[in-house]
């Protein structure tokens, strides 16, 4: 006797618990790897940025030995022309034409060394734009080091701490592996009255005694937090890291247009309190890697 094929059919579709067990599975596997997906785009960046920073190291060390290891000078805005970055690369939230326009970065002194590359001066991490595209730079130099302007003085806010124009200046109180050159500079700056200019203002709050601090410490321009609450930082001795913050002042969320948080003042900057009061962890370390006590 034949058998009948329908009485052979075979059901192929889900069941409506079937169904569900197979949607809900789908969403713990996804909710599983988003994490590392992540920390993979985070990793990424920070090698990113490692290798941005030590690429301008490699700049800034050719300067210094074909200068007679005199530093490359810095960038406040109308200062010191030609510096590191350009007197016309200020950058801010709105439509600065620093922001986008490459050619402001062709005359500095850095790019001779970059092949006229711009894209060095860019965290791959600092991705939110201005109102007219995404902004060239994110790093800006240290206001303690660089070649003093026209009037044969460092620009700076401060009596007691060092200032340093060539190698031969660092010694036991300053290292070549202590002494910060470049940093990220957050966002927070671009909303400044004078936006971001390339040099990043350094308040070390010294008194009169060395090892002693006076006053009220603060950030005048802030270092970024674009790596999960760190900063890409390089140092005069040509190496880089990612290096992360402790207390929550820094710890600042990088949004467009995003204002100024309650304690930062126009003028003085981001108030972090006390030198040596619980908040001033993160203040310390980076003042102490930017001068040292005259």
């Amino acid at each position: 006797m034949k058998t009948s094929h329908a009485s052979q059919k075979v059901e192929t579709a889900f069941t409506s618990p079937e169904l569900c067990v197979a949607i809900a599975c789908v969403v713990v596997l996804f909710s599983m790897l988003l994490p590392a997906l992540a920390g993979n785009r985070m990793q990424s960046s920070a090698a990113g940025c490692i290798a941005n920073l030590r690429h301008l190291m490699t700049g800034w060390e050719m300067y210094l030995t074909e200068n007679n290891d005199g530093f490359m000078p810095n960038s406040p805005t109308g200062t010191t022309t030609p510096s590191w970055a350009g007197g016309l690369a200020v950058q801010n939230w709105s439509s600065a034409n620093g922001n986008t326009n490459a050619m402001n970065y062709q005359t500095n002194l850095m790019c001779r060394y970059l092949n006229g590359q711009v894209s060095a001066f860019k965290c791959p991490a600092d991705s939110i734009p201005s109102d007219n595209g995404q902004r060239i730079r994110t790093y800006s130099m240290q206001g303690q080091i660089g070649q003093p302007n026209s009037a044969g003085v460092m620009l700076q806010y401060q009596s007691y701490a060092a200032t340093y124009s060539k190698l031969g200046q660092l010694n036991a109180k300053m290292t070549p592996a202590g002494l910060i050159v470049f940093a990220e500079e957050s966002g927070l700056d671009l909303s400044s009255p004078s936006g971001m200019d390339g040099w990043m203002q350094i308040n070390n709050d010294y008194g009169s005694v060395p090892g002693t601090y006076s006053g009220i410490a603060t950030f005048p321009d802030v270092p970024g937090a674009y790596h999960r609450w760190g900063s890409g930082i390089s140092y005069a001795d040509g190496h880089a890291e990612i290096h992360k913050w402790l207390g929550s002042i820094l710890r600042i969320p990088v949004t467009a247009h995003m204002g100024l948080p309650g304690n930062y003042s126009s003028g003085t900057g981001l108030q972090v309190g006390s030198p040596t009061g619980p908040n001033a962890a993160d203040w310390q370390w980076f003042t102490s890697h930017c001068a040292a006590h005259q």
